[in-house]
């Protein structure tokens, strides 16, 4: 079965998200991107300008979450991604 997550949106930029994901990274916590690229920007379509869409596109990722995660790893989570920004 696929993991369940819980997608959040970082109010900065896709700088910041990269950097947040390498971090969660190096502590064995694995956030994937959402809806990256936006799908007006996939290669197969005409491209057609979605500015919203491709601006949150850059700037979304799921956390994992699941019923077995601790409050604590979620403590966890919430302080490294704090750290960060």
């Amino acid at each position: 079965a696929l993991p369940i997550c819980f997608p959040v949106t970082i109010w900065y930029s896709e700088e910041q998200l990269e950097k947040i994901i390498h971090t969660l990274n190096g502590q064995d916590i694995y956030p994937r991107r959402y809806f990256y690229p936006a799908l007006n920007e996939l290669p197969y379509l005409a491209y057609q300008s979605c500015p919203v869409a491709e601006d949150i596109a850059r700037r979304i990722i799921c956390l994992p979450l699941s019923a077995e995660i601790s409050f604590e790893d979620v403590l966890r989570i919430i302080h490294i991604i704090n750290s960060v920004v």
